[in-house]
């Protein structure tokens, strides 16, 4: 069943020269429920914007994109985030950093509610969230006092990907969120996302600039270029595949 469809999807910007650059080009893809989508092309390709497109921040021109069969193109922003969940490279952009970790998870537990936020900072979901941290071995249960922002790299990212994830979006969107660790780290951080993406059944589109990761993660790889979607890699050719020849392609484009 597909989770998420893009038909014709187009946007273009103005630069300040008057010329019209067409960031996304007749965007057409369809993802079903539960895979995972790797999204690799070069710096400016139009992966992020795709991304801004799909949670309302930016609107598109024309084109369709439904969620679960229903069209979300022209909700706002704050309809989107029930249903989307997104990581960001930088978690401060999807977490409040001077508030606790606790607080952070409370805030993500109650999305899309109006009222109670103050009456759910109890003992009992205290408790709740040490159980539930403690099982990605990073001493989070030991630091749900702390503020966000005076967490570890690793630590912040997993608490966004927590909070992302914690009300089951119908779709999550990984937005380089490896990128700004150090290379242990990041793998961690991997691996603990492919486990909740897993476990969950996570319809997911991951950007990303480590190449293996896209081959290693993802049950489909597409690769951008100008606006548009140039490639999609199936699963059988992910397994011939190695980040060189994904890095050669890439370079060729650009030549």
């Amino acid at each position: 069943m597909a989770q998420l469809q893009l038909n014709n999807v187009n946007k273009t910007f103005q630069r300040k020269t008057g010329e019209a650059v067409h960031v996304l080009n007749n965007i057409n893809l369809t993802v079903e429920e539960g895979e995972v989508i790797g999204i690799i092309g070069t710096n400016g390709a139009g992966k992020s914007t795709l991304l801004n497109a799909l949670t309302g921040s930016i609107q598109i021109d024309t084109g369709e994109i439904l969620l679960a069969d229903k069209p979300i193109q022209g909700l706002d922003q704050v309809e989107i985030a029930k249903y989307i969940g997104r990581v960001f490279q930088d978690p401060s952009m999807g977490t409040a950093p001077r508030m606790t970790v606790f607080e952070n998870l409370m805030l993500a537990k109650k999305r899309g509610t109006i009222r109670g936020f103050s009456k759910s900072l109890t003992d009992e979901n205290y408790q709740q969230m040490q159980d539930f941290v403690q099982k990605f071995y990073l001493n989070l249960e030991d630091r749900l006092d702390i503020p966000i922002e005076n967490l570890s790299g690793g630590q912040r990212q997993i608490i966004s990907l927590l909070m992302a994830t914690m009300q089951r979006p119908d779709l999550l969107l990984l937005d380089e969120h490896t990128a700004a660790l150090d290379p242990r780290t990041a793998k961690q951080v991997m691996e603990t996302t492919q486990e909740m993406v897993r476990e969950q059944q996570l319809t997911t589109l991951m950007i990303t600039h480590h190449l293996q990761d896209a081959l290693t993660y993802s049950d489909r790889i597409i690769l951008m270029h100008h606006g548009q979607i140039i490639k999609i890699y199936d699963q059988e050719t992910i397994q011939t595949l190695s980040s060189g020849d994904l890095y050669q392609y890439m370079e060729d484009l650009i030549i």
